[in-house]
């Protein structure tokens, strides 16, 4: 979709603009959400894009139709329905009605995928704006305390918005929240009061306005902005709980859902299916649906809704950048010795390596699984036939466990360190706050807890007492504690203080403000992982029952099924019907698995928030699943 004019919407604009601008007071609705949006483009614009690309769609249907007819004229046959037609009108129907069907399947998939165009364009903006409002409300609270820390060291408020639109990679939306109002106050002279009403007006974020709407009371009355952020960074902070349990109670809802739809559902429709299939009413396609495309299919559809919905983020945080930076160029050997020791030190140790880019093993693991893979392939050649996958399914397992194993490792070592480090933040800047409060410079400080430190935090706070020795900025030496972190809520936390010393000289204050504002965000994720841990157990009892069951099935019930036909009469006895025992046992151990592969997904996205910590729950339960049918069966 769009979100800046470029030379795609002003052709549109060229084609279509007149047509667009005929209907421009239907638009004004549209106008508002494409300002909420934060879309950059004229609504007759954006209209005028939404034709064009509708006409490209409905081309393509077009194409995609032509193909469809061609296919029911060369290959399906069209049934004969029974319709009293006058002689020659029933000759020419039973000869044309191919092409009668073929033109009306065209003819409809062309609508649909142009009504797919308008469609997507009018749901766009909403989608949007749900999108930025989800944002705003869940870094709100460390906005506003971020604001909080900048008045408190008596920075005027304009210039607070000025350094929180500055953030934008670390504050998101709302940072081009408040570039906007700067915008406004800047380049197009409004005053203060009108640019934050318009902001009121635009913003899709209730919690935002009702900000903006206090703020505009406070400044009107001559109040004490600082304690208005103070309190209300306290009350979003509250709100953001709510707001979490809110949704850990839907999460909740979820996970029923799930059990029930893509555990318990498929089965209760694998055992129907055995049974019809002794009774010789059986169904392999159905079978084969059910276990190698709606466990993983759904399952994977089912994981990646709950990460879209999950206000989580995702990926690592920008660098923030250093205050100030050495000229190297006027000192290259120094520049050259440095840029070969880090060379050295990242990438010819590979532990260490591992432990930063854990996808890094990927690269050996995955060639090593895939050796299996063509093992397989050369001892089992290829021949179309479910008797053949079961073959080669061995070497397939084995081959998912070594690519996997590794980095479900390595991911949990980094994962576990940073969270480590999330948790001793908050500790150790209330230490620096505590002694710097007893008049201890900051320096003295730091190489004080560096000293006596026994944490897990102690190689870094050393690294930032090395950096202080080298006469590198406090700012400085923080920015690159936070840039070695790289977790959202440390850069965060480490953003506000940096920018908090900057502006004042109340060293302690600023202290006390960040280790608060630390301590909420961990405060609020383990929480969050307290409450979701939960889920994961669910998912793991399901699973248990799920291959508890079909591991009852496989060694119970169908040999006493195989034995009992067996002794049947030639034809079997009241319609039943003699079963293979050892296929039957293939395709359970294959729902077993599957099953864990795709709950350990969902697990890890219930339970923490990204596919790469259910790797780990995957891989459990594959390997679960593949040693108790292959030993124990």
């Amino acid at each position: 979709m769009i979100k800046n004019e470029n030379e795609f919407t002003r052709l549109a604009y060229r084609i279509f603009g007149e047509r667009a601008k005929r209907n421009l007071t239907k638009y004004y609705e549209l106008g508002r959400d494409l300002q909420r949006a934060m879309i950059n483009v004229p609504p007759e614009v954006y209209v005028a894009t939404q034709m064009l690309i509708s006409v490209i769609l409905a081309i393509v249907g077009l194409i995609i139709g032509i193909i469809a007819a061609i296919i029911v004229i060369n290959f399906v046959e069209i049934p004969k329905f029974q319709i009293s037609f006058p002689e020659p009108i029933l000759s020419y129907w039973l000869k044309y009605r191919k092409f009668f069907w073929a033109s009306v399947l065209a003819a409809l998939i062309t609508l649909a995928m142009y009504f797919l165009g308008k469609f997507l364009f009018k749901i766009y903006p909403g989608f949007i704006i749900s999108d930025r409002k989800s944002k705003i409300n869940r870094l709100l609270p460390h906005a506003v305390m971020f604001m909080y820390s900048l008045s408190r060291g008596g920075m005027g408020i304009i210039d607070i918005f000025k350094s929180i639109a500055a953030y934008e990679d670390v504050y998101s939306e709302v940072s081009k929240e408040f570039a906007k109002i700067v915008r406004d106050i800047e380049i197009l002279s409004k005053d203060l009061r009108t640019a934050l009403t318009e902001a009121i007006e635009n913003t899709p974020s209730e919690n935002l306005k009702d900000l903006l709407h206090g703020l505009i009371t406070v400044i009107d009355s001559g109040g004490d902005v600082t304690s208005y952020l103070e309190e209300r960074a306290e009350f979003y902070l509250e709100r953001a709980r709510q707001e979490q349990k809110s949704f850990l109670d839907f999460l909740s809802l979820m996970a029923e859902s799930y059990i029930t739809a893509f555990v318990a559902g498929p089965l209760f429709l694998i055992i129907i299916q055995t049974v019809m299939a002794v009774m010789g009413q059986g169904d392999e396609l159905m079978l084969y649906s059910i276990i190698y495309l709606i466990i993983p299919i759904g399952s994977f559809m089912f994981a990646m809704v709950i990460k879209l919905i999950s206000p989580m983020e995702s990926g690592a945080p920008p660098l923030i950048k250093e205050r100030h930076r050495v000229n190297r160029n006027i000192l290259p050997e120094i520049e050259k010795k440095v840029n070969s020791w880090k060379f050295r030190r990242e990438y010819l140790n590979p532990i260490r390596l591992l432990k930063k880019y854990p996808e890094a093993i990927l690269l050996f693991s995955v060639p090593a699984g895939m050796i299996f893979v063509v093992l397989g392939f050369l001892n089992n050649p290829f021949y179309p036939s479910i008797d053949w996958f079961f073959k080669f399914d061995d070497y397939l397992f084995v081959a998912l466990i070594i690519m996997l194993s590794p980095y479900a490792v390595f991911y949990e070592i980094k994962k576990r360190q940073l969270n480590t480090a999330l948790k001793l933040t908050p500790v150790f800047l209330n230490k620096l706050a505590s002694a710097n409060e007893s008049g201890m410079p900051i320096h003295k400080a730091i190489a004080m807890i560096a000293k006596t430190e026994t944490s897990a935090l102690k190689k870094e706070i050393e690294k930032i007492k090395l950096d202080l020795d080298w006469k590198i900025s406090l700012e400085d030496a923080l920015i690159r504690f936070a840039n070695r972190i790289r977790v959202f809520e440390l850069t965060r936390t480490i953003t506000l203080l940096v920018e908090a010393l900057r502006s004042t000289g109340n060293v302690t204050e600023v202290l006390r403000i960040s280790a608060k504002d630390a301590s909420n965000a961990e405060l609020l994720r383990r929480e969050r992982l307290g409450n979701m841990f939960m889920y994961v157990i669910i998912i793991y009892i399901s699973f248990f029952v799920f291959i508890g069951i079909v591991y009852i099935i496989s060694t119970t019930f169908l040999s006493v099924l195989a034995e009992s036909t067996a002794k049947m009469p030639q034809g079997g006895f009241m319609g039943l019907a003699s079963i293979s025992e050892e296929f039957y046992r293939n395709v359970f151990m294959h729902a077993a698995v599957f099953q864990g592969i795709f709950a350990g997904l969902v697990a890890g996205v219930m339970g923490e928030g990204s596919f790469s910590s259910g790797i780990k729950h995957s891989v459990v339960m594959l390997t679960f699943g593949y040693v108790l049918f292959t030993l124990f069966i």
